[in-house]
């Protein structure tokens, strides 16, 4: 007689956070990623992990797996999208939004979410504070986007110009890159 094995979401959970913590290696991230890629509700309990605006080093490790699986499968994470914008103003680690934008770029954005992405990248190109890390992916995701709305180039062309002394030689560099492939 078989047995239904059944783990619920908070089980899930807890054995990822478990094996995440477990050891900080590119072969740990990568055992994790495959594990999430063939168990349901792993996913979900990764991106549960990120979001839950703790600053230390769970979401970050959380949100790498994230990223690996978004590498490989484009738009994997489709369905929690509208809740992963929702809450990423409230990441308090810079290095999780810096990853969560990273993946941000790997998925097609539906466009009843573009607004709502548009104004947060936007906020973090505007914002002194804001790690260069998280610029630079907040604007590629901006550069994605932009083709569809073309009145607002002018503006973002003003706000990262503005930015631009204030950082480094790669921010420009990055800026320029995008800027001629949008023409």
């Amino acid at each position: 007689m078989y047995q239904l094995l059944f783990i619920d979401l908070a089980h899930m959970r807890e054995i990822a956070e478990k094996q995440l913590m477990a050891e900080l290696s590119r072969r740990n991230t990568d055992l994790i990623t495959q594990w999430a890629e063939q168990t349901d509700g792993a996913i979900t309990a990764l991106v549960d992990i990120v979001l839950t605006h703790e600053e230390n080093k769970l979401p970050q490790r959380a949100a790498w797996v994230l990223e690996k699986i978004s590498e490989r499968n484009e738009n994997i994470l489709y369905e929690r999208l509208n809740e992963i914008l929702k809450e990423l103003k409230n990441i308090p680690s810079s290095s999780t939004r810096r990853t969560i934008a990273k993946v941000l770029m790997l998925h097609t954005i539906p466009e009843e979410f573009e607004g709502e992405l548009l104004n947060f990248c936007i906020k973090m190109l505007e914002n002194p504070k804001e790690p260069v890390a998280v610029k630079a992916n907040c604007m590629t995701i901006v550069f994605n986007i932009l083709p569809k709305y073309p009145d607002l180039k002018n503006e973002i062309f003003a706000i990262i110009e503005n930015q631009i002394p204030y950082h480094s030689v790669g921010f420009k560099s990055r800026y320029g890159v995008l800027k001629r492939q949008l023409k």
